[in-house]
């Protein structure tokens, strides 16, 4: 079995995904309430926008108490596909019963490679920092071309009631 056949198979990296996940990210099935920043671009504000997006978003579901590890996880997923795929093409927010999920969807069929970085680098501990925030977290291979890269977070009780949102670059 070859290296890159291996790699297109693996898709949990820590712990387990929701059982709902996968079908969920991998259409437009809003089975989860969920939320999603399309087109977000190459630019100096794209990080800023999907830090941004996600706060405001956490807010309003009443999972502010995440927000902040949430806002470092969305950051670092869509650092990563600005630089190893060319731009993020999507983020999704979804939250279900008890767990909240970030994921990010970029061109590049290579998987997220977890580094050492050197004690002195100023790069190379993105995917550490995700693995530490949260549950869980991996990729999966995308229909076509691409794949998607999502973090799970344990959300707490939420009893606020809110919609769909969709919101574009």
């Amino acid at each position: 079995m070859t290296a890159h056949h291996q790699a297109c198979r693996q898709s949990v990296v820590r712990g387990e995904a929701p059982w709902w996940l996968l079908p969920a990210m991998e259409g437009d099935s809003w089975e989860p309430v969920a939320a999603e920043l399309c087109s977000l671009g190459r630019t100096g504000a794209t990080i800023k926008m999907a830090r941004d997006f996600t706060m405001a978003t956490l807010n309003n579901w009443g999972l502010g108490e995440l927000a902040y590890d949430t806002r470092i996880v969305v950051s670092e997923l869509v650092t990563n596909a600005m630089r190893h795929a060319g731009e993020p093409t999507r983020l999704r927010l979804l939250h279900r019963a008890s767990h909240l999920v970030c994921a990010v969807s970029d061109p590049y069929d290579g998987p997220p490679v977890v580094t050492r970085a050197d004690y002195f680098a100023e790069s190379g501990r993105g995917l550490h920092l995700v693995e530490s925030l949260s549950c869980s977290w991996g990729w999966r291979m995308t229909e076509g071309q691409g794949k998607l890269v999502w973090a799970a977070f344990i959300a707490p009780a939420v009893t606020v009631a809110y919609g769909h949102t969709r919101a574009s670059a």
